[in-house]
């Protein structure tokens, strides 16, 4: 069974965007605290100040990057358009026309993940957390992270009416 091309697409660039993502936390992460045996989870230099910056500049460079590949593989043909009235379904389908506005409408959700994530870790009382430990939270939390928002910016792009976001 052969895969669409559009699922096609949002595999490879979710894969992409995926690693890059992963590869860039696992840098800011060495590069803040390599010295540090302990993290802790509040203060100026703290796992949730890295997380909640992190979510926030993340969100909107993969919203904005995500929709410009998407309407740009649209005007090439690489992927099909969804058919559909914008008036409609899902939460996604709201979301802001413009690249801009939409990937701030992300950056605003990988804050709202994140502060979840804080929370969650502020439950398990983790005051402090081993920096090999960060490392692997920070990992899959930026994997998961851009998947699901490529996943999103992709899904509303294939949306868009590429007529008048094309130049003439």
């Amino acid at each position: 069974m052969q895969i669409s091309l559009n699922y096609r697409f949002l595999v490879m660039l979710a894969a992409i965007l995926a690693f890059a993502s992963v590869i860039l936390s696992m840098a800011l992460s060495l590069l803040l605290w390599l010295p540090h045996e302990q993290l802790p989870l509040w203060g100026q230099q703290s796992v949730a100040m890295h997380l909640y910056v992190f979510s926030f500049v993340s969100g909107f460079m993969l919203g904005w990057f995500s929709t410009r590949a998407t309407r740009w593989a649209l005007r090439s043909g690489k992927v099909q358009p969804l058919h559909w009235h914008l008036k409609s379904q899902t939460l996604i389908d709201r979301l802001p026309s413009k690249t801009f506005n939409r990937a701030f409408m992300f950056a605003l959700a990988g804050f709202s993940i994140a502060a979840i994530l804080v929370l969650l870790l502020e439950l398990l009382e983790l005051h402090y957390i081993p920096f090999a430990d960060f490392q692997l939270l920070s990992g899959m939390y930026s994997i998961c992270f851009s998947i699901a928002i490529t996943a999103m910016a992709v899904y509303r792009a294939l949306g868009d009416s590429i007529v008048g976001h094309s130049k003439v």
